[in-house]
């Protein structure tokens, strides 16, 4: 059996109490404050399985959860367009408190969970929920629901591959490695990396906001995701 390890790194618009990064409440609970309906699908895939979910409790504008602590953007300046003008002028010291403060210990939480998962069971799977917003480019962003992962990761792959067959089986009208590359920054590209040769896969869930924004969208996605874990 493999071991299952749910997360949702943009979860949330909210900001940590006193504290005003100088970005309007209907920026941050947009595209480019967090993920709409991530949490939601995480959430009830949790709920069914009786797993916890990772979950980033504060806005991408505060700390980009879903970026390695030395990326240029875990704190952005600019995300999706909109400008963070609480972020221009961070000292290297309170840019490092933050990071120790609130990216550290989710993804301290998060390996720790993998590593259990990897020791008990041999093999675990880090599921992770996002979602994108169609809007930004309408023209190729028409399907509802993407799968990131390593092509060239033979483990991640072949579960890849199954879970886009569960999920056209579904009805859906799924793509791979869309709208953004399996590759790129992201917690699971960098525990990729930290587990090589161990049978770790990382695969990120990306739902289009047109499935999420509609009534029992997010409950439809997580439905059918659901078989394709039960069976791990």
């Amino acid at each position: 059996m493999t071991g299952l390890v749910l997360s949702c790194e943009h979860a949330s618009w909210q900001l940590p109490p006193d504290v005003d990064l100088g970005v309007d409440q209907d920026v941050r609970s947009s595209q480019a404050g967090w993920d709409h309906g991530a949490f939601e699908i995480a959430e009830q895939l949790g709920e069914a399985l009786g797993l916890p979910v990772h979950a980033g409790a504060f806005t991408r504008m505060f700390v980009d959860l879903n970026r390695p602590a030395d990326h240029a953007d875990v704190i952005p300046r600019n995300s999706y367009g909109a400008i963070v003008p609480g972020n221009a002028h961070l000292s290297p010291g309170d840019r490092a408190a933050r990071l120790a403060l609130f990216h550290t210990p989710y993804w301290d939480a998060v390996r720790r969970d993998v590593a259990a998962r990897l020791r008990d069971r041999g093999s675990v799977l880090h599921f992770s929920s996002h979602t994108f917003d169609p809007s930004l480019d309408p023209a190729a962003r028409t399907f509802d629901v993407g799968v990131l992962y390593d092509a060239s990761h033979a483990f991640e792959s072949e579960l890849a591959e199954r879970l886009m067959f569960q999920l056209r089986s579904a009805g859906l009208d799924v793509r791979a490695n869309q709208p953004y590359s399996g590759t790129g920054p992201a917690i699971c590209t960098t525990l990729r990396a930290e587990l090589a040769g161990q049978r770790y896969a990382g695969i990120e869930l990306e739902t289009s906001h047109a499935v999420t924004f509609t009534a029992g969208g997010c409950a439809r996605i997580a439905r059918a995701v659901l078989p394709f874990l039960e069976r791990l």
